[in-house]
């Protein structure tokens, strides 16, 4: 193909060429490995278990993941403790906990959750976060994926 040129400017555009397909082929190839490594929602532990001395009046929130899903724990002035899970109903964004609005609070629109995650009316969400079981003995908290309304 490039026989016609010195040798000096063919190994150039050889490996000028071979960059430009290793370039387009990178994005493809990262891809397809993210896909093949992905444990979907059997990845992960199918409870959290944490201390409730983490949940501070300072830092009242904790973010946790079970089974890959992130969930939300949070403590409130009662001292109960009670867990959200913690993508926004709207557009699967994660919430946070903001104690000063009170409520969960979605940054990708402004969305807000009042401290029961009942969507607050005139915000984008549509639905509320679902609460899910905390067991609670002593200072050891665990959280799984059973909506609360459910576990009676």
């Amino acid at each position: 193909m490039f026989e016609h040129l010195p040798t000096k400017r063919r190994n150039i555009l050889r490996w000028l060429l071979a960059g430009g397909i290793t370039a387009f082929i990178a994005p493809f190839a990262y891809a397809i490995g993210k896909f093949l490594a992905f444990q979907g929602a059997f990845a992960g532990s199918k409870t959290a278990k944490l201390s409730a001395a983490e949940l501070t009046p300072d830092s009242p929130s904790k973010l946790v993941e079970i089974e890959g899903e992130p969930v939300i724990v949070v403590r409130e002035g009662d001292n109960s403790i009670r867990a959200f899970t913690a993508t926004c109903t709207h557009l699967g964004c994660i919430v946070s906990f903001k104690p000063q609005i009170p409520g969960f609070y979605c940054k990708c629109h402004s969305g807000k959750y009042d401290v029961n995650g009942v969507n607050v009316p005139g915000t984008r969400p549509k639905s509320p976060l679902t609460e899910l079981v905390v067991n609670q003995q002593a200072d050891d908290l665990e959280v799984s994926l059973t909506p609360k309304n459910s576990a009676a």
